[in-house]
């Protein structure tokens, strides 16, 4: 029994492993955050900014409703302006994961009929950086 469900945690532990992508996935999948991260970045910037403006142009005493749309207007690009920075982040994460992985020519003892022989063999290296 104990066998049995030692053999069944190692299967699970087997399949639930991900496959490695390759680099243009990272690369891509990078400049898609970096570009979300630019856009949500450069709209909350501006957000912010005209609803600064607004705010600072309305008159507070009266019942004028621009002001509080200026102060909700800038909280929203104060908002998107650091859900940007994640994006960012993980972007530079994904940059390093593609630099990480490429192809290269390794040095393989390959058996032949009288011993080992030594061959360059191609092959895919991923470097972790620790």
């Amino acid at each position: 029994m104990i066998l049995v469900l030692t053999l069944l945690v190692l299967m699970v532990r087997l399949f639930g492993q991900n496959p490695t992508q390759s680099r243009e996935y990272y690369l891509q999948k990078s400049k898609n955050q970096k570009t979300t991260g630019w856009v949500l970045l450069a709209g909350g910037t501006a957000m912010a900014i005209t609803g600064a403006i607004i705010f600072e142009n309305s008159d507070l005493l009266s019942d004028d409703p621009s002001s509080e749309n200026g102060a909700l207007l800038f909280a929203g690009g104060v908002v998107a302006d650091l859900v940007s920075i994640p994006f960012f982040i993980s972007g530079a994460k994904n940059a390093g994961k593609a630099a990480a992985i490429s192809f290269s020519n390794q040095k393989a003892l390959v058996p032949q009929r009288d011993g080992l022989a030594m061959k360059v063999r191609p092959s895919i290296t991923l470097r972790i950086t620790l």
